[in-house]
């Protein structure tokens, strides 16, 4: 996650990239129907253009961009940035308060500051892939450039007054949801305002990372706002061509070791749907230190929700909002994990259940329809 052009790494591995034709890439920048202008039009007319990538984009992108700017002043922002970019680049200092344009407040109570640097380029360029996402609905272009552009601060109480109005209905933050969710609202409210100064062309992909290494074609660029929207209409299309899920009273979830918490608790989400109400969910991941920095495992020494709402703020509010969302789960279901002795303590104190060697073989034994994923 990109917040305010610095590194939020919420795992040390390096983040998957997505697998995608650059055809794919290149046929949606030079004919979208998204955007009155080519980006390549867009770039001629400009003379210095910022690069803002979410992780998981291939180098290859990143190629392709660079070409089409030479010549030009070119700036790179991402928390995964390919080696032979890190010349180009940029981070916004969040330390500098001098350095944030106020814009009022989106959705009546986060400030909506920005960083005045995004003001020295002509051309803002972001590329993203496009998933659900449990708390903005949808990750993608949207969140990608508000999250590189905007103060913690800002980012921070949009996340803040989501959980406190929506402590106990957090259907609200589901994913897939956009409308009437508190999160992408003030994302799109905030972005609106200051995107009027903002000169910004987007590059979405729809990835499913349940099958991350499969090649999508399926790419929209143009205006921010609409190409991520044609994104996930393609997401929430392939999931109502699904079969409803059996559903279980016992699901053993088995995951690798997942290098990024955003994907993690899309997938866990994912899970839960195929859980019958008071059912039962084990979720054995190889490595338990996939779910991040020593700041988020802390987080779970947090006692109540209400805790958790009151502690998030511009240095944590990622990994407190993930805590908040597992102890969301175990309001609803009963979610296991595997034993580790690092983490025990604070698994417990959050109402998560460590189950040792012996307890995970009996888990599914108690369980008239079980599964495993």
């Amino acid at each position: 996650m990109i917040l305010n052009g610095q590194c939020l790494r919420l795992a040390d591995k390096p983040i998957k990239t997505v697998k995608i034709d650059l055809k794919d890439i290149v046929n949606a920048v030079e004919n979208s129907p998204l955007m009155s202008e080519s980006l390549s039009n867009l770039i001629k007319e400009s003379s210095s253009i910022l690069f803002i990538a979410s992780p998981d984009m291939s180098v290859e992108i990143y190629d392709y961009i660079k070409n089409l700017c030479s010549g030009k002043k070119f700036s790179v922002i991402s928390d995964n940035i390919p080696m032979q970019y890190m010349q180009y680049q940029t981070i916004f200092n969040q330390s500098f308060v001098d350095d944030y344009v106020f814009f009022g407040a989106c959705a009546g109570r986060a400030p909506m500051l920005v960083n005045k640097n995004i003001y020295d380029y002509d051309l803002v360029i972001i590329a993203s892939s496009v998933i659900m996402n449990s708390f903005a609905g949808f990750l993608g272009s949207v969140t990608t450039l508000f999250n590189a552009v905007t103060a913690p601060k800002t980012a921070a109480a949009v996340v803040k007054y989501a959980l406190q109005d929506s402590l106990y209905n957090v259907q609200k933050l589901s994913s897939g949801l956009t409308i009437r969710n508190p999160v992408y609202e003030s994302i799109r409210e905030g972005l609106i305002t200051a995107g009027k100064a903002i000169h910004s062309f987007s590059i979405n992909i729809p990835v499913n990372y349940k099958n991350i290494d499969n090649i999508h074609s399926d790419v929209f660029a143009g205006d921010t706002f609409i190409s991520q929207i044609e994104a996930q209409n393609i997401l929430l299309n392939q999931q109502k061509a699904q079969t409803m899920p059996y559903l279980y009273d016992g699901l053993e979830y088995t995951m690798q070791c997942y290098n990024n918490i955003v994907y993690f608790i899309t997938l866990v989400e994912d899970a839960c749907k195929k859980i019958t109400k008071g059912g039962r969910l084990l979720i054995n991941i190889d490595d338990m230190q996939s779910f991040g920095n020593k700041i988020f495992q802390e987080i779970f020494y947090h006692n109540t929700l209400s805790d958790i709402a009151d502690n998030v703020n511009e240095n944590n509010y990622m990994e407190s909002f993930y805590a908040f969302i597992l102890k969301y789960y175990t309001l609803n279901y009963h979610i296991a994990l595997p034993a580790n002795e690092k983490l025990n303590a604070a698994f417990i104190q959050a109402g998560l259940n460590p189950l040792s060697s012996n307890d995970l073989c009996k888990f599914l034994e108690s369980c008239s329809n079980k599964g495993v994923i």
